[in-house]
C-alpha cells in the first residue's frame, strides 16, 4: 500500500501515461538483504554469456527478497553480470535520488523515477524506445512484442524523434476502498455505498460509534503524492470533465494523430472516452487555458470548484485525529489493528493484509493481532447539479522503472536486464518470489504477453471491476487540484492552504481564491522548469523549440 502511495505522484511529459510503483506493493519499510548471488544449477543463455558488468537496484519500499530474487535468476542466466539490491525507504526517496546526481553520475542503475520531473527533463535517465525494436534474447523475438502496449498507453506510431520513454509501467493497478466487514456489521451498516452521500451517512455512524471512519494520512507526501492526493484528484475529476475539449490536440496540432484523432467524438457516457489511446492531448493547450483560465481550469469564481470543495471538505472530516502530522504507515497500522473502518489501497491488499495481520512490526502487536473478514468496493460518486459524471479511479499501468543514463554499453545491460524482467521466464521469477514473501504482493494483471499467472491471481483480479481512469491527462483535477502541476513550491503552499481549508480558518471561496493565486503566481517559473516559454503558448500548434 505504501508503495502505491509513492508512485502514484507524478510523471513526466515524456512518458504521458500517468501521474503515477512497482507493483510488489509492500506495505513497511524493506530492510537491506545482502545482493543475491548467482545459482551453479542453472546453466546461463548463449547469446547472454558475453555480457559484463554491475547492475545496481534501489527502489523505494521494494521487497528484497523480491528483488533479490530476480537478479538471483538474471545472475544464473549471465554469469559475468553481478546485480546488487539495496531498497530504500518509501520516507525520503524523493530526496535520496535527486542527491544521487549531486556529483555527477550516481552508481545506482535502476530506479523509480516519476517523481523527479526536473531530471527527466534533464535527460538523467535512459531511453526505452532505442531498445523497443531489439531482439529480447530471453524470447528471441522484438522486445515491444513482449507488451501489451495499448494497456501500458504506449501508442509507437506517434512516437516521434523527440520522444522519450523515460520509465516502463508493465503492471496495473486500480485504487480501491477497502473496508473492515466487521464494524460496518457492528454499527448497523447492511451494504457498501454507492454515492459519495450514502458513504458520508455510513462515515458518520462510524464515527459515533468509536472508530476513524478513513485510515488516510495526512502529511504533506501524501496530500501531494499519496493517498490524501488520490482523493484530491479523483473526485476533482466528476465535475470537470469538460477539460478535454481544450486540451485535445487539433487538427493543425504537431500532436494530432489523424488515424486517432480524427475520429474521436466527446461522450460524458464513456468513461474511457479521454483515455491516451483514443485522443491525444496537446499540453501548450492545457497550458494556455491555464494561463488563460478557460473553462474548467479557471478555479475562483467557479461553481464547479466551489461544489467540489464543499464536498472534499466533508470527506476529510472523516479522518485520523492530528491528520496533517500522521504518515501512511501510522494510517495503515489504524485499519490493521481494527481501530479503523476503510482505507484506500489497491488489489495488492487482497494478498497482502492476511500477512500483515500477522506482523509485529506494522501491528505493534506482539505476534501480530486477530485477522478480521474485509470486503472492497469503488469509488462511490459525487452527486449534484454540478457533477458532469460518475466517479472514476486511478487505473493505470504501473512500475516507474527507470535507469540512470550512463554510457551505450551500461545502458545495453540495464535494458537486457529488463528484458529478463518482461519475459514469461523472468516474471515467473518474481512472481513467485512474491507469493513467498512476506512484504510483497502484486497489484494488478500485467501488460505482458505470454505471461500466465497462478490461478488464485487470476481469479482475484477478475473482482475488480473497471469504472474508467483518471490518471495520466492534462484535466484540471491532475493539474490544479494540488497546486500546480507538481511544481514543488505551488504544491508546499497549497499544502498549508488546504490545511487552513479542511481546519475551517478559511471558507471555500477564501480557499479557491488562495489556490487560484497560487497557480498564478508560479505558472512562469513552472513554465521554465520545463523549458517553456509564455510564448509558446501563442502558437499552441507548434512543437515547441528545444532548449538547454
Amino acid at each position: 500500500m505504501l508503495m502505491a502511495s509513492s508512485v502514484l505522484a507524478a510523471c513526466s511529459k515524456s512518458n504521458d501515461t500517468s501521474e503515477p510503483s512497482p507493483s510488489s506493493s509492500g506495505s513497511g519499510a524493506p530492510t537491506s538483504e545482502p545482493s543475491a548471488s548467482a545459482s551453479a544449477s542453472a546453466s546461463p543463455s548463449e547469446s547472454a554469456q558475453a555480457l559484463k558488468g554491475t547492475i545496481n537496484i534501489s527502489l523505494p519500499n521494494a521487497s528484497s527478497s523480491v528483488w533479490n530474487a530476480v537478479a538471483q535468476g538474471y545472475m544464473a542466466k549471465n554469469p559475468g553480470v553481478k546485480v546488487t539490491v539495496d531498497n530504500k525507504p518509501l520516507e525520503g526517496y524523493k530526496e535520496w535520488l535527486t542527491a544521487q546526481f549531486a556529483a555527477g553520475t550516481p552508481d545506482v542503475d535502476m530506479v523509480v523515477n516519476n517523481e523527479v520531473a526536473g531530471l527527466m527533463n534533464d535527460r538523467k535517465f535512459m531511453d526505452y524506445y532505442p531498445y523497443f525494436d531489439k531482439q529480447n534474447p530471453y524470447t528471441n523475438k522484438p522486445w515491444k512484442d513482449s507488451f501489451d502496449l495499448s494497456a501500458m498507453g504506449i501508442n509507437l506510431d506517434g512516437v516521434g524523434p523527440e520522444d522519450y520513454l523515460y520509465n516502463l509501467n508493465f503492471e496495473s493497478v486500480q485504487i480501491v476502498w477497502v473496508y473492515n466487514k466487521e464494524i460496518f456489521q457492528k454499527v448497523g451498516i447492511a451494504q457498501t455505498p454507492k454515492t459519495f452521500d450514502e458513504m458520508m451517512n455510513d462515515f458518520k455512524k462510524i464515527k459515533e460509534a468509536g472508530y476513524t471512519p478513513l485510515a488516510l494520512a495526512g502529511n504533506s507526501n501524501s496530500m501531494w503524492s499519496g493517498q490524501a492526493g488520490w482523493l484530491v484528484r479523483i473526485y476533482a475529476d466528476q465535475y470537470l470533465r469538460d477539460y478535454i475539449n481544450i486540451a485535445r490536440s487539433q487538427e493543425q496540432d504537431y500532436t494530432y494523430l489523424p488515424e486517432v484523432d480524427g475520429t474521436w467524438k466527446y461522450d460524458l457516457n464513456d468513461p474511457f472516452n479521454d483515455a491516451n489511446s483514443k485522443v491525444t492531448k496537446n499540453e501548450l493547450r492545457q497550458l494556455k487555458a491555464i494561463k488563460d483560465k478557460a473553462g474548467p481550469y479557471k478555479i475562483e469564481g467557479n461553481p464547479k470548484w466551489a461544489a467540489y470543495a464543499d464536498n472534499l471538505k466533508r470527506l476529510f472530516q472523516y479522518v485520523p485525529s492530528g491528520f496533517f502530522g500522521v504518515k501512511d504507515d501510522q494510517a495503515y497500522n489504524l485499519f490493521l489493528t481494527g481501530k479503523a473502518a476503510t482505507m484506500m489501497s489497491t488489489p495488492a491488499s487482497y494478498w497482502q493484509l492476511p500477512k500483515d495481520f500477522a506482523d509485529e512490526s506494522k501491528t505493534g502487536a506482539k505476534g501480530g493481532v486477530k485477522p478480521f473478514e474485509y470486503g472492497f468496493y469503488n469509488m462511490p460518486s459525487m452527486e449534484g447539479p454540478e457533477v458532469m459524471a460518475p466517479a472514476r479511479t486511478i487505473q493505470i499501468p504501473i512500475g516507474f522503472y527507470g535507469f540512470v543514463n550512463k554510457n551505450a554499453e551500461q545502458n545495453a545491460l540495464n535494458a537486457d536486464f529488463m528484458m529478463y524482467l518482461t519475459s514469461p521466464e523472468g516474471y515467473a521469477v518474481y512472481v513467485k518470489a512474491i507469493q513467498a514473501s512476506s512484504d510483497a504482493s502484486l497489484s494488478g494483471a500485467p501488460a505482458l504477453k505470454d505471461i500466465t499467472l497462478p490461478p488464485e491471481m487470476t481469479k482475484a483480479f477478475a473482482d475488480f471491476s473497471p469504472i474508467g481512469n483518471t490518471e495520466g491527462y492534462q484535466s484540471p483535477g491532475n493539474s490544479l487540484a494540488r497546486g500546480l502541476m507538481d511544481y514543488q513550491p505551488s504544491v508546499q503552499d497549497w499544502v498549508g492552504s488546504v490545511q487552513r481549508f479542511f481546519d475551517g480558518k478559511l471558507t471555500t471561496e477564501q480557499y479557491l481564491k488562495e489556490l487560484q493565486a497560487n497557480v498564478d503566481k508560479y505558472f512562469v517559473p513552472m513554465l521554465k522548469q520545463g523549458k517553456k516559454e509564455l510564448s509558446d503558448l501563442d502558437t499552441p500548434e507548434r512543437r515547441p523549440p528545444e532548449r538547454k
